[in-house]
C-alpha cells in the first residue's frame, strides 16, 4: 500500500428527512477535511486484500476511487460475493472486534483508513457527522434487502437487470451508462447464478436491444422503459 494525501473522504447515500430519494454525497467540505486529517489515505493495487474475515478489526475504510468486492469463504470451500464497493462506500465494519467480510480490490483503489477508536471519538464530538454515517449504514441495509429480493427472482434475466439497475441507482453520475468493473464470475456469485446464466442473461438483454455492451466494463441502457419494466417485474 502506498500512502498519499487527499482533501478527505465523503459518503454516498440518500439523506434522512429531506424528501430527497436519490443518492447524493453527504459530507460538507469541513467534515471531509476533519476525517481526512484523522485518517490515512492509501492507494492499493488491483486484486489486493484490504481486510480479511475474522482478523482483528482496528480500522474502518472509506473508498475514495476505484472498486472493490466483499466476500465470505463458506465452509463448503465456495466463495460468496456479498457486496461491491465504489467511491464513498464504507467497509471494514466488525462484529465482536473481528472483520465480518473479506474486502479485495477489483481495480486500483484509493481509500481512507480510519482507526475505530478515532472514529468513535469523532462521533461523540460531532453528532451531525454521526447522523451522516447512520444514513450510510441505513443505505447499505436497504441495499442488502434489495439483494435478498433480487436473488429471490427465478429468472436470471430479471436478476441481472435488477443488479444493473442497482449499480445505476448507486452511481451519482448522470447518464445511462453503467460501470461494471467486476468480473462476470463475481456477478454470478453475488446473484447466486452460474457464470453461464449471467452470460446468457446479458446476451438476451443485448439481443432484445434493451442494453448495449460497451466494451468489457460498461453497459449502455438503450430502451429505458423496457429496462425499468424488467427490473420492476417480480
Amino acid at each position: 500500500m502506498v500512502e498519499s494525501r487527499d482533501p478527505g473522504p465523503s459518503l454516498r447515500a440518500a439523506p434522512f428527512g429531506t424528501g430527497v430519494q436519490k443518492v447524493v454525497r453527504l459530507l460538507s467540505a469541513r467534515q471531509r477535511s476533519q476525517i481526512g486529517n484523522m485518517a490515512t489515505c492509501v492507494r492499493v493495487p488491483a486484486r489486493t486484500l484490504v481486510c480479511r474475515e475474522g482478523a482483528s478489526a482496528h480500522a474502518v475504510f472509506i473508498v475514495e476511487t476505484g472498486a472493490a468486492k466483499m466476500f465470505r469463504d463458506l465452509p463448503s470451500g465456495k466463495r460468496r460475493v456479498t457486496a461491491f464497493l465504489f467511491p464513498d462506500d464504507v467497509c471494514g465494519l466488525a462484529q465482536h472486534g473481528q472483520y465480518v467480510d473479506t474486502v479485495q480490490t477489483i481495480t486500483p483503489v484509493t481509500l481512507y483508513r480510519i482507526p475505530v477508536a478515532t472514529l468513535a471519538d469523532i462521533f461523540r464530538r460531532d453528532p451531525e457527522l454521526a447522523v451522516h454515517f447512520l444514513c450510510k449504514v441505513t443505505h447499505e441495509l436497504r441495499g442488502s434487502l434489495q439483494h435478498t429480493v433480487t436473488v429471490a427472482r427465478r429468472d436470471a434475466v430479471g436478476r441481472v437487470t435488477m443488479f444493473l439497475r442497482m449499480l445505476e441507482q448507486n452511481d451519482i453520475r448522470a447518464g445511462s451508462r453503467i460501470w461494471t468493473p467486476m468480473s462476470r464470475s463475481d456477478v454470478a456469485s453475488y446473484l447466486g447464478l452460474s457464470l453461464e446464466a449471467v452470460s446468457r442473461a446479458l446476451g438476451s438483454l443485448h439481443r432484445s436491444r434493451i442494453i448495449a455492451l460497451e466494451g468489457r466494463h460498461e453497459i449502455q441502457i438503450v430502451d429505458r422503459l423496457r429496462f425499468e419494466r424488467m427490473a420492476a417485474a417480480l
